[in-house]
């Protein structure tokens, strides 16, 4: 009866130990992402030949990726200057995003769903932004209303943002050479 027993905890030590080193590579910053400033960039997610580590983390998420030719995510848990993304602070994003025809920027919990917050506004569109004479614009993200263009964030939850580029000038090919174009998050205050 012991060496059944032993069997059956070794057995289970083994699930548990398979099981989290799964989950700690499908939770990592990923094996073919892209770094564009503090922004994470998987340009392969829609691929048909992305990588198993890719394909397992966007099944598990039940994320649709946008194909190659469609777009990128660009996705971030830290400003510009690395700290992690709090939401007692007012961020400061802008004055310009990569190249593309469209975006939006949205808040996101840390699964990647929509944040709840009382304005019940998910996302802001590029084609609704206020902006400067010279093109270059301001987005303030904040728990708190914002004059200008405000992306309200929970002010309890953890957050990341996730920019989304539609039909970018931006590859997967190029990102190397867009790091002039990396968007700024520049956190102004907190408290």
């Amino acid at each position: 009866m012991t060496t059944v027993l032993k069997a059956l905890l070794i057995a289970l030590a083994g699930l548990a130990l398979g099981l989290w080193a799964t989950r700690a590579a499908l939770s990592s910053a990923g094996i073919a992402a892209d770094r564009l400033g503090p922004w994470r960039i998987e340009a392969r997610a829609g691929a048909a030949d992305a990588d198993p580590y890719t394909r397992a983390r966007v099944e598990r998420d039940g994320e649709i990726p946008l194909g190659l030719g469609e777009g990128l995510r660009l996705t971030t848990r830290e400003d510009s200057d690395g700290h992690a993304l709090n939401p007692a602070c007012v961020y400061r994003f802008g004055p310009q995003a990569p190249p593309s025809r469209f975006w939006t920027l949205e808040a996101v919990d840390r699964e990647g769903f929509p944040l709840e917050n009382a304005a019940e506004r998910y996302a802001l569109r590029s084609s609704e932004l206020l902006r400067q004479p010279d093109g270059g614009f301001a987005v303030f993200v904040s728990a708190r209303a914002h004059a200008g263009n405000w992306l309200p964030v929970s002010g309890t939850q953890p957050f990341a943002l996730a920019l989304r580029l539609y039909d970018p000038a931006l590859s997967g090919a190029s990102v190397g050479g867009e790091r002039a174009s990396a968007p700024k998050l520049v956190r102004e205050r907190c408290g």
